[in-house]
């Protein structure tokens, strides 16, 4: 008994536990991610993701050849861990689509992400078991972090060059996280860090904190992304709780309190004088201007509603297996072509518990949910019950970690931004091992056991690492591909062979949705190789037949070798898929002309305007069908139909006077040659009242005259003609 207990006593003193500089050193290097370059890669994201699995690789190593220095109770806590049984059935259930998704290739794409971040997970599980103590260095290393992530960007409008633009400026913020928004949630989900800083730290240490919270609220106050707005108030308010409840209502508790909100309000000062000297009026606007906005009308919380809506449609379609992890942004494409504009797919949900409903059905979404439930049950028990102040500290850290990644999970897709994926790991790990008891009555360390748990570990670094490599490989593939801007260039560096031989076995498709065999096949059109284009089109087809972009292109292929039917046929094909875009509605447009198909033509064009209104659209068909023959009043007709929906158009109301005009100087010649020479004269007067300056009328009025006999009218009509050019007869 006496030698277990002295062996509890040698581990928590650390004289058998890793090393202080390990654990340290091993969240630096995971803070390094969001300063590394993107390596020639087409997203960040993928050098950053095998650099996770690289270090999870080492962590594997070192843990294997130091199994001693490793917890006793680390396995016993895992086995009793109600989060780490519900994350790893989510990560069994996510693994299974492969039997039952159409693209087994985005499967292994997205698994192979989310089992990096589940190792993870379980590398900073095993360093922080026992080694809480290290917590508040954790904390100012983070903040540290933010600082120089934050300062990055804002000394660009600390000191503004004399010509640089505003606009230019704000547009350009994105660090190397790959977006605006993704650079707004990346400093959010430290400001937890930074409100426990504040309100722990003393002397320099907290000074510190204070400016980095006002250069991080700067900084997300600048992006203009509206996501963090909701996450701040809500961690801001359960902090300012906790204060109180931990120091009642003392001076140290509204003193603290006071250093987090100056900070704050100093730099809403600051972004909104920023924002006096842009001239956008929509998303740099105040922070008061973008709170009033926030409302189910505004546009892209429209668009974010129809991608919710349609990622239930799809987990009601396949409610058990779901239609395969990473495949929504294919199978998603067919339900938004009468939303989104051009060839614009949304690629993610904007909610990841709806997106892991669809992909991976139901119950697992549902799985996915109960995940964070307890997170927030778990910490919110430690918070209210636990007599331990640093474990208090901890957990409501973690309940305003599961916060910001929660909100932004309702809202965005951190799921796949390993810049936010690390605090998933870091929110998981210290809920699992935030316990000041011995969590487990005494086990001996079973060295053959941690062996094993360490080789899966390596193994399945190994394996990650060399997925992530060629997932990586495949998004340098995108970036050559989009340094030869091959849709709009004749030619590129790359030929079409090339491209075939590069393609990864996966993913299969572009960050964009597209094949790459699409993109091959674009070549093989540049190159005039007809025949391997129609072939890649066709690999194409049975990856993303959905874009509508293989049949633009088949078309083309069709048009260029005088296959003018088929090239029709593709061209409808095409525009149905994607009734919204304009160029599709165009090349229909143009075959159906062709083809002098003019049913086709009002067809087309009613289920266009059913979704976008616009007066060119209207006044080529009216032309068209003008030009086709078609009686004017028809036509007319048709164009009071555009001007019900834009009455103020100008472009459509001068092509209805066109008609008009037209048309009652056709019904006149035409009285004039039955001889009823005062009917003509009343139509030409009535396209003369619609345009008084035209000469063709003038000029049709003096002849109208002149036949009836009446010469000083026909003269005066006739000379009024030609005090205007035009006339040369």
């Amino acid at each position: 008994m006496n030698t277990k207990v002295d062996h509890i006593i040698n581990e928590l003193k650390g004289k058998q536990s890793i090393p202080n500089f390990v654990v340290l050193f091993f969240v630096i290097s995971l803070l390094a991610i969001d300063f590394l370059p993107y390596f020639k890669s087409m997203e960040i994201i993928n050098p950053q993701f095998l650099y996770l699995a690289v270090l999870n690789l080492i962590a594997g190593i070192y843990f294997y050849f130091n199994a001693n220095l490793i917890s006793s109770q680390i396995l016993p806590v895992f086995k009793k861990s109600y989060v780490f049984r519900i994350y790893l059935i989510f990560l069994l259930l996510c693994g299974i689509t492969f039997f039952s998704a159409k693209n087994t290739s985005l499967v292994l794409t997205k698994f192979t992400e989310i089992a990096i971040v589940f190792c993870l997970f379980v590398n900073l599980s095993v360093l922080l078991k026992n080694k809480l103590d290290l917590f508040y260095k954790i904390v100012f290393i983070i903040c540290i972090s933010a600082f120089l992530q934050s300062w990055q960007q804002l000394c660009h409008f600390i000191i503004i060059p004399r010509h640089a633009s505003i606009m230019d400026l704000l547009g350009a913020m994105k660090g190397n996280t790959g977006n605006i928004n993704i650079l707004a949630a990346s400093l959010t989900i430290k400001v937890p860090f930074l409100l426990v800083a504040i309100s722990q730290f003393k002397t320099y240490k907290k000074w510190f904190s204070i400016v980095v919270l006002f250069s991080v609220m700067a900084v997300i106050f600048l992006t203009g992304a509206r996501t963090p707005l909701i996450s701040l108030f809500l961690i801001f308010s359960v902090f300012i709780i906790y204060i109180i409840r931990e120091n009642s209502f003392t001076r140290s508790a509204f003193t603290n309190i006071i250093y987090l909100i100056i900070p704050v309000l100093i730099a809403a000062l600051f972004s909104s004088t920023i924002f006096e000297k842009s001239k956008d009026k929509s998303r740099y606007v105040s922070i008061a201007d973008k709170v009033e906005k926030f409302n189910a009308e505004d546009a892209s919380s429209k668009l974010r509603l129809i991608y919710w809506g349609n990622a239930i449609k799809l987990s009601q379609k396949n409610p058990i297996t779901g239609i395969g992890l990473g495949n929504y942004q294919v199978e998603s494409i067919p339900y938004e072509k009468t939303a989104a504009d051009g060839f614009i797919v949304s690629l993610h949900t904007h909610n990841d518990f709806l997106e892991i409903m669809a992909e991976t059905g139901v119950l697992n979404g549902l799985i996915y949910l109960t995940l964070f439930i307890f997170i927030v049950v778990i910490n919110l028990k430690k918070i209210l019950k636990s007599e331990d102040y640093n474990i208090r500290v901890i957990a409501i850290l973690t309940l305003m970690l599961v916060i910001v990644y929660g909100i932004d999970s309702s809202l965005n897709f951190p799921m796949y931004r390993p810049t936010m994926q690390i605090f998933f790991a870091l929110m998981l790990a210290f809920t699992v091992v935030n316990n000041s008891k011995l969590n487990i009555e005494y086990a001996s360390k079973n060295q053959f056991a941690i062996k094993m748990v360490c080789s899966v570990l390596i193994i399945t670094a190994i394996v990650t690492s060399y997925s992530a490599y060629l997932i990586y490989k495949a998004s340098h593939l995108e970036y050559l591909i989009d340094m030869d801007n091959i849709n709009l260039n004749e030619k590129g560096k790359l030929s079409g062979d090339e491209v075939v031989a590069l393609i990864p076995k996966y993913p299969n498709v572009l960050s964009t949705s597209e094949a790459f065999y699409e993109y091959a096949a674009i070549y093989y059109i540049r190159e005039k190789n007809y025949e391997k284009a129609l072939k890649c089109f066709s690999k194409a087809s049975k990856i993303n037949p959905y874009s509508g972009r293989i049949d633009f292109y088949k078309q083309t292929i069709a048009g260029k070798t005088g296959k003018i039917d088929s090239a029709y046929i593709y061209s409808k094909q095409a525009f149905y898929l994607r009734p919204r875009n304009y160029d599709l509605y165009k090349s229909v447009n143009y075959y159906s002309l062709l083809k002098k198909d003019t049913v086709e033509l009002l067809k087309n064009h009613a289920l266009f305007s059913k979704y976008k209104n616009i007066p060119e659209t209207w006044n080529a068909v009216a032309t068209a069908l003008q030009n086709s023959g078609a009686g004017y009043k028809r036509i007319i007709r048709f164009v009071d139909q555009g001007l019900k929906k834009m009455p103020n158009d100008s472009i459509l109301i001068k092509k209805k006077n066109e008609l008009l005009i037209t048309s009652y100087l056709e019904g006149g010649q035409n009285f004039e040659m039955q001889s009823e020479l005062s009917n003509a004269l009343k139509s030409y007067e009535k396209a003369l009242k619609i345009d008084p300056g035209n000469i063709y009328i003038k000029q049709n009025i003096g002849f109208n005259y002149f036949k009836q006999g009446q010469n000083k009218k026909a003269i005066s009509a006739l000379l009024d003609a030609l005090k205007n050019p035009g006339l040369n007869d």
